[in-house]
């Protein structure tokens, strides 16, 4: 025995030693944990955050970065360098919620997890006992995708905020239906409900020197789906107001919700009711299908080969396949190609669509042709471009007759936000289209911001986009097609290749854009071997530094889908079998 440590109130139940055998780290049952010199025995640090025993602790190969598992349900991360200040040793902690969730946190605020995990969390912010709020709260400004990622990588993600000093007080808002009895016992037989949203701000605190806290951009949600939105502050000065509005509702049960921000984009707490639909309510739903192809602009030098059979086809296809489902009362198509493709036109095309979806319905919408991504926004490019000058040359102040010209990602939003579908799917089959869903690791959830992944998520809308944001969708003359829809129609359906997981003769929407997403990087390798020429020129901007032609770079699609809001996925065909491309297990 060369010598005995000394320093744990209970018995030690966890050790390791550090590769290089310089340092040992213990925990015990009081939840502390000691890293110890093993040549001298003297103590470096003692890590305290546990809140019960430490079950094990364990070092990265490097010795950098100490993990400990605890009873209290968290495995942290901790800083094990002997440089670093014991007050900024906590990395980050891992939190089980229960069997399936989790949550990954960090001392400053900054968390990543799914969303049933969001609300079951609390931060205390003093002793005071009314002194909490969920995480979900300051979505915006700490929620971090791939948070723990970041971290083991060396990173340290830090919030633009003390979250300590956001203005957290509670506004109250609250959410009512007169005319509904809320039993399933009786329920509603007419179609259309009267919903009342009270929305009161929190008062002055003189002491703090804070401003009543107002209240803006209301939302309200039906199963999960935004239905309506009020834009703006929605008090005008007063202490409370009532916002009214009058929704669809369907059959069975019909969950409501809705939050707010106030003027520091902190979330409400989420007002809920439950009202049921009766039987009668029941209807067959109606699949929309709306697809745009241009192959011909009004410069033609701008011209493609593939856009309009690209649109064709996935509009043929998805009528198809939805026909023979028998799950729709009927699949309506309608269709614009070339001259007709403008940009009036595909809005005023998203407009009817508006008005006669119903939230049984499932709406598809496929866009094919140019497409830039210019300022941080992406823009698609209709017939009528506006520039008239020559593609070589086409320049800053040519790129801002494009844009002006073009459906912007705002525009979609717009324009989608008004359509209460059950499903939604887009198809963006165009260079740089992946900008349409914002940066990458763009965050995505209960947050005040614009844009159409945000409207994405508040619809539940599934979204696939030809390739990133700064990158060509590439098309090639011996398959006829642009590479993201010879995968999703020609492969993915006529195929049955987009049956996967579980392969069981059904393809869920999942199973396809999964499938698209995979095997668009396989069909651009497989024509560069055979020698093809894939490179077309088409347009390309990054920031305003005009154009830019992206080559020998591995065309990737870009997807956004969230949990299936109902339990149930959309699917898209049943099929006899599968003739998969050999060796693909996505």
């Amino acid at each position: 025995e060369r010598r005995t440590l000394n320093g744990a109130l209970l018995p030690v139940t966890a050790v390791a030693f550090s590769p290089d055998g310089k340092t040992l780290a213990d925990g015990s049952g009081d939840g502390a944990i000691r890293l110890w010199n093993t040549d001298t025995g003297g103590k470096l640090v003692t890590l305290v955050g546990h809140t019960s025993a430490v079950t094990a602790v364990a070092f990265r190969p490097d010795g950098k970065t100490l993990a400990s598992g605890s009873r209290d349900s968290t495995i942290k991360f901790w800083d094990a360098t002997p440089t670093t200040e014991p007050s900024r040793r906590e990395l980050v902690s891992l939190i089980a919620v229960d069997h399936d969730d989790w949550l990954a946190v960090t001392p400053d605020g900054s968390f990543d997890g799914p969303a049933p995990a969001w609300n079951q969390i609390l931060w205390r912010f003093s002793p005071n006992l009314y002194d909490l709020a969920p995480v979900e709260s300051f979505f915006g400004e700490f929620y971090y995708p791939e948070l723990l990622s970041a971290v083991l990588s060396g990173q340290r993600p830090a919030p633009a905020k003390d979250i300590s000093k956001k203005d957290r007080r509670p506004f109250r808002v609250a959410l009512d239906a007169p005319d509904a009895t809320h039993s399933k016992d009786t329920p509603l037989t007419s179609r259309r409900l009267n919903v009342k949203i009270e929305v009161a701000e929190a008062p002055a605190n003189p002491e703090a020197k804070l401003p009543a806290g107002g209240a803006q951009d209301v939302r309200l949600f039906r199963n999960g789906s935004l239905v309506k939105v009020w834009r703006g502050d929605v008090l005008q000065g007063k202490a409370n107001a009532t916002l009214d509005a009058t929704i669809p509702i369907v059959a069975g049960e019909n969950r409501l919700a809705a939050y707010a921000f106030n003027r520091d984009n902190v979330k409400s707490a989420d007002a809920r009711l439950v009202v049921w639909g009766a039987d009668s309510l029941k209807r067959k739903g109606t699949a929309y299908v709306l697809a745009a192809g241009v192959n011909e602009y009004e410069n033609r030098e701008f011209n493609l080969h593939y856009a309009v059979p690209d649109a064709q086809d996935f509009a043929d296809e998805v009528k198809r396949r939805s026909d023979a489902l028998g799950l729709y009362e009927r699949v309506e198509v309608s269709m614009l190609a070339d001259r007709e493709a403008t940009k009036k036109n595909f809005l005023d095309a998203l407009s009817q669509l508006a008005a006669k979806a119903q939230p049984e319905d499932t709406v598809f919408v496929f866009f094919s042709g140019h497409g830039v991504a210019y300022r941080d926004r992406f823009y698609l490019i209709p017939h009528d471009l506006g520039y008239a000058g020559e593609r070589e040359r086409l320049d800053e102040a040519g790129f801002r007759v494009l844009v002006s010209h073009g459906v912007s990602d705002v525009d979609l939003s717009g324009a989608f936000e008004g359509l209460d579908a059950g499903q939604i799917m887009l198809v963006i089959d165009a260079c740089n289209s992946g900008q349409a869903l914002g940066a990458e690791g763009q965050r995505l959830g209960p947050m005040n911001s614009k844009g159409l992944a945000q409207l994405a998520y508040e619809k539940g809308m599934y979204i696939l986009t030809a390739a990133q944001s700064f990158q060509s969708a590439n098309e090639n003359t011996r398959l006829g097609h642009g590479f993201l829809t010879f995968a999703l129609v020609e492969e993915g359906l006529k195929k049955a290749a987009a049956d996967t997981e579980p392969k069981d003769g059904e393809v869920t929407i999942r199973e396809w854009l999964r499938y698209a997403t995979w095997r668009v990087p396989q069909i651009y390798e497989e024509q560069m071997k055979a020698g093809d020429d894939i490179r077309e020129l088409r347009l390309g901007s990054e920031g305003n530094k005009g154009l830019r032609l992206v080559a020998d770079e591995v065309q990737r699609p870009r997807v956004f889908y969230r949990r299936e809001i109902d339990g149930q996925p959309l699917v898209v065909t049943k099929s006899e079998g599968s003739t998969r491309p050999a060796g693909m297990a996505p």
